[in-house]
């Protein structure tokens, strides 16, 4: 995963905060002209005059996008419009760009950095004036270069110049810098998706170095996203790269169940290229150092395969089971490897009967008993009750490995469906009591 800044994500809230606090600011002393689609708005810093709005306004296409509405003192129809721009040679507004008549509000747009102003009259009413500077903030692309890659991830280096936004002092004609927090925000795009990037160390006005630790499979596309100090964003042109970094990934289902117990093991690892499962008989016998031969899976060896296709595997005895997995990548220089451990054991409990649901007694030498098929060697006590379709019982016996015959004192039972309950203890829990109940078919031709 990409790892992340709260101080970079707090600074991007904190740019969010210094726009909505100026335009309210603007709104108190300049009310008539407005910029809906500017990204920073503040005053200018003059040294003896009034001073007027700053709107800076986001110029991806480098032509300049400003737009400036200013709307009647009264909100109502008949009042004509004059824009003009400034002219620093002769210090005045010169430059007539639009009247409009009758209106209510006016919009000006596509304007280039500039200051601008709009007399808004209105017959019998007293002119009203409004005055604002437009600044295009354009910038050429941030630069994002791929720097090193490792089993801990893609590492890049960004670079990005900040522009300085300046407009004119009008008394004295000096140029002067907008007052703004100098600080950007650097972040970084997958594949179309932001990850809000964090570098691994302080923006200092070239470039930043960033980093994205996640595991995936092939190329993938990134680009450098920069939100700059006016709160625009620009972004790099896309370069492609892949990673070493692998995961262990994997789910077993079902997770607990009686023996024999069939477990199905899912791979859901990622950008491995061998796979080593360690199947133990509880966590406690999982060592860091998974070489001992004693604590080595309950089989043979190692479940080691090259590929992820799901397997199963058959926990024959009761009792609680880790399993670890560790996969490996041979895609780079050198090899990486990541493991996973299951959070909880598998546990696995006595498999007390299995219960056929038909017997034929009919003396062939095949089913003639109905056996409850069981792992007695793991049973404390057993005792197995059947009963008629009236609740008569019919017969019982505590031997596992006995069986009924289909004979109810020493006559042929009736066919049809019988019903049983059977109670066990283990011996792994003595004082945990399994009871299964259920009915079968007796056929007797």
């Amino acid at each position: 995963m990409i790892i992340k800044s709260d101080f970079r994500y707090s600074l991007k809230l904190f740019i969010a905060f210094v726009v909505m606090f100026s335009a309210i600011l603007l709104e108190k002393a300049n009310g008539q002209i407005s910029a809906e689609k500017a990204s920073y708005r503040t005053l200018t810093e003059y040294t003896s005059t009034a001073n007027d709005s700053v709107f800076v306004f986001c110029d991806n296409i480098g032509t300049g996008v400003g737009e400036l509405r200013a709307d009647s003192p009264d909100g109502t129809n008949g009042w004509t419009f004059a824009w003009t721009k400034w002219d620093a040679t002769a210090n005045d507004f010169v430059t007539n760009l639009i009247t409009e008549p009758n209106q209510s509000f006016s919009i000006l747009s596509n304007l280039t950095d500039g200051r601008y102003q709009v007399v808004m009259s209105k017959s019998g009413e007293t002119d009203e004036t409004s005055i604002a500077w437009v600044l295009n903030n354009s910038n050429t692309d941030p630069v994002l270069t791929l720097s090193q890659m490792n089993c801990d991830g893609v590492y890049f280096t960004g670079s990005f110049a900040k522009k300085e936004l300046q407009y004119q002092d009008v008394p004295d004609a000096s140029q002067l810098n907008v007052q703004v927090d100098d600080r950007v925000v650097f972040s970084l795009r997958r594949n179309g998706e932001e990850k809000q990037g964090t570098p691994l160390v302080s923006y200092d006005g070239s470039d930043e170095r960033l980093f994205d630790g996640e595991a995936y499979e092939g190329d993938e596309t990134y680009q450098l996203v920069v939100t700059d100090q006016y709160a625009c964003e620009f972004t790099s042109n896309s370069i492609v790269s892949n990673t070493y970094v692998v995961k262990a990934d994997f789910s077993v289902d079902p997770k607990k169940g009686e023996a024999a117990l069939e477990v199905k093991f899912t791979n859901n690892s990622i950008n491995a290229t061998d796979y080593d499962w360690y199947l133990y008989q509880d966590s406690e016998r999982v060592p860091e150092d998974v070489t001992e031969d004693e604590d080595r899976l309950l089989t043979d060896g190692v479940l080691t395969t090259e590929d992820k296709d799901p397997f199963e595997f058959t926990y024959k005895h009761p009792g609680k089971y880790q399993v670890k997995l560790i996969v490996k990548s041979n895609k780079g220089p050198k090899e990486c490897i990541h493991e996973m451990m299951l959070s909880t054991p598998i546990m696995v409990d006595t498999s007390l009967v299995q219960v056929p649901n038909v017997f034929t007694p009919n003396g062939d030498g095949r089913n003639d008993i109905w056996k409850v098929k069981t792992q007695s060697l793991f049973l404390e006590s057993f005792h197995a009750i059947v009963f008629n379709r009236w609740g008569r019982v019919v017969y019982e016996w505590r031997n596992p490995e006995e069986g009924w015959n289909g004979e109810v004192n020493g006559k042929m039972a009736t066919p049809g469906t019988y019903f049983y309950v059977i109670t066990a203890v283990g011996r792994e829990e003595k004082t945990k009591k399994y009871t299964k109940k259920g009915s079968f078919m007796l056929i007797r031709k």
